[in-house]
Formats: C-alpha cells, sequence, structure tokens
C-alpha cells in the first residue's frame, strides 16, 4: 500500500462557524483530509508559529505536526508532499511561490492569484519545476457537473445550438457583509462576487462547453455600498464603500459556433427570486435539452434542492435525472482530493486551467470597460 501524501496546510485558523472570515480551510478541506488513509497532515503554517501551533491544538492534529511560521518554512519542510494554501487570494501569491521554488505539489484555492501577472508568473514556475498542481475549482469534480458534461458529450443532445444561464448573486444579502471580508468588496482585491462567485461558474460552464470565441459584456455596481457587520450581528461600519459589479451580462460565440448568454444578478436576499431558483442553466441541442435549476447559494457548494431535466432526443419525455448528493460545503474539494489520487484530470483543474478561466474573466472586464 503507497504511503499517504503528506499535507501541509497554510491558512488553518483555530476557528469554527458557518462564512466566518478565515474558517474555509477548515469546513472545504480538513474534514477529509483528517478522515483519508491517502493523506496525512503533517504541517500548518500561519502567520506566526505560535498561531499554528494553535491551530494544531485547537483541531487535535496530534504532536507530531510542526508548526511553521512563514511559506519558506513549510515549503522546505522535508515531511511535506503536498502544500495547501487556503487564505484570502491577495496573499495566494507570496505563499505559494516558495513551495513551488522547492519543488512541492501545491493546492490553491481560487482565485489562484490576484491578478494576472501573478497567475502567469504562478503557472509558468509551476510547469518549470515540473511539479503537481490543483486549482479550488471545486465545481469540476461536482455530480451535478459530471453529469451534465457526461450527456453533453454523449451526443445525446446532438450540435449543442446554445446555452443561456440565468443566475444570482443573492446567497447572502446584499444589505451587509462580515467583518474581515470587506476585500471582496474591492474590485481591484482580485476577490468580490465577480471573480469568486461568478468565476467559479464561469469556469464550470467553458468545462462543459468549451471556449469563448467572441464575447460581449456589461458589468454595474448597482449597490455602491453595504453594512459591515461583527461577527455577533453588530453594524460597526455603516455605508462600507462597494466597487466590485453585482450584475454581470455575458454574451457571446463559443467555439463550437453554440451562441452563449449568462446574466448573473442580484436581489435582496436569497428568499427574494421569485420562483426560489438561484441559477437556471439551460442546454439547447439539435435533438434535445437540458435544464439545471438550483437552489440559491454557491455554485461551487450546492448542495440539495438540484433539479436537472432532459429531453435526450426528439419527441422524448421529459425525464429528471438523478443526482449523487454533493455532501455540502467541503463534498466537491474532497472529490478533488480523490481525484488527484487517480489521476482523473478532468475533475481538478490545475494552474494552466485556473489561468484559462482568469483569462476569460480579465477578457470580460475588458470589453465591459470599452463599451
Amino acid at each position: 500500500m503507497p504511503s499517504p501524501i503528506r499535507v501541509g496546510i497554510i491558512g488553518l485558523g483555530a476557528k469554527i462557524g458557518s462564512f466566518v472570515p478565515g474558517v474555509w480551510a477548515v469546513q472545504g478541506h480538513l474534514p477529509y483530509l483528517m478522515s483519508s488513509p491517502d493523506y496525512l497532515i503533517t504541517a500548518v503554517c500561519n502567520s506566526s508559529v505560535s498561531s499554528a501551533q494553535a491551530s494544531i491544538e485547537f483541531h487535535s492534529l496530534g504532536s507530531d505536526v510542526r508548526a511553521h511560521g512563514s511559506p519558506e518554512a513549510i515549503a522546505n519542510d522535508p515531511n511535506v508532499d503536498l502544500v495547501v494554501v487556503t487564505v484570502r487570494v491577495g496573499l495566494h501569491y507570496a505563499l505559494t511561490k516558495p513551495a513551488l521554488l522547492a519543488g512541492k505539489d501545491v493546492f490553491v484555492e481560487w482565485p489562484l492569484a490576484a491578478n494576472i501577472a501573478e497567475v502567469e508568473e504562478l503557472t509558468q514556475l509551476a510547469r518549470d519545476k515540473g511539479v503537481k498542481t490543483i486549482v479550488g475549482l471545486q465545481a469540476r469534480a461536482s455530480p451535478i457537473v459530471v453529469k451534465i458534461r457526461d450527456l453533453v458529450q454523449s451526443g445525446k443532445l446532438g450540435k449543442i445550438l446554445s446555452s443561456t444561464v440565468v443566475g444570482s448573486f443573492s446567497s447572502f444579502p446584499n444589505t451587509v457583509w462580515l467583518e474581515g471580508a470587506e476585500y471582496y468588496l474591492d474590485a481591484q482585491a482580485g476577490a468580490g462576487v465577480f471573480k469568486i462567485f461568478f468565476g467559479h461558474f464561469l469556469d464550470s460552464f467553458t468545462h462543459v462547453l468549451g471556449p469563448f470565441r467572441t464575447l460581449s459584456s456589461i458589468l454595474k455596481t448597482e449597490y455602491k455600498t453595504t453594512n459591515i457587520l461583527s461577527a455577533t450581528g453588530e453594524v460597526v461600519s455603516p455605508n462600507y464603500p462597494k466597487t466590485t459589479p453585482d450584475h454581470v451580462l455575458v454574451q457571446g460565440t463559443l467555439s463550437s459556433g453554440a451562441l452563449a448568454s449568462l446574466i448573473y444578478r442580484t436581489i435582496p436576499d436569497p428568499d427574494s427570486a421569485i420562483d426560489g431558483v438561484g441559477i437556471r442553466w439551460l442546454i439547447t441541442g439539435e435533438e434535445g435539452e437540458l435544464e439545471l435549476c438550483t437552489p440559491a447559494g454557491h455554485w461551487q457548494t450546492t448542495g440539495d434542492g438540484v433539479v436537472l431535466k432532459a429531453r435526450l432526443g426528439k419527441g422524448k419525455e421529459v425525464e429528471v435525472i438523478e443526482l449523487e448528493a454533493t455532501g455540502g460545503d467541503g463534498g466537491n474539494t474532497s472529490r478533488q482530493y480523490a481525484a488527484f489520487l487517480k489521476g482523473e484530470r478532468e475533475k481538478f483543474p490545475d494552474f494552466s486551467d485556473a489561468a484559462e478561466t482568469h483569462k476569460l474573466l480579465e477578457r470580460i472586464v475588458e470589453v465591459a470597460e470599452r463599451s
């Protein structure tokens, strides 16, 4: 039996909670890594050795797990094979580069980096070093995306003519935001609902249907301020400025010749959608059509309440396609780790794949700025 992959985590907080800034490593990565016989956590790196040690003790990881206070230290730890970077995007470049220089395999959350120059440098460095990489665009491993992609590639829809998406950012009320995550509101910070929430879906869209050949776009910030809430729900900064777009319209032609239209809107809160649907995705072919409807929520962690309908052939009855449960917040990330072990590349994007989605997002911004 092969030895487990030894994992060093950068950004494991001594905290728990739902949608708490800095808690994604705990929600999305830790449960699988602690339960899988194929991975072994051997190191934690935070802003200081004492902070890393506190996290090790808080999560009962064991006395053999080493505490590090710098990315260079964990990168040069001989007991680490895979470095996992799960912190806010502005730090990704500085924390990832030492691991690549040390020849480590790396798993970096999405977005890969804060700007396209950093993305391209990290991608080239990973290529030069010949290391394996994963980017946390975990929806590629989702049973939902796997099934849709399989149906499209099966030919049962015939030639794909068009695809239409109407989505919503409103899995969180637009009038408030959380203290500690203000960088989501800054269009220049490399995060925000456009890069993260829309970006996750856009990556799935092109993974299923192929890249854009031509496109036009409109980006608009309708809600220019929001109220920052403390962990206890108190407004600590009213009317905080917001520059990230909250309405996104993209239309174009895919490389296959199919037409594409994606609209993401912001509504007051998750319960405001008139039909309760967060995302409606139609894929139309010469022989049939698919319709996917999800409840309000984040595409990459969509769980219960998803409905996939299909007409697989002219004159065929509409059928509801059964889908495997996604498994909550960390379900698709767990599938990425499992796919990495098996070399199932279609289920986990590497740095090169992520760079293509970054470039597409930049193209959307550039076109919109000229409109």
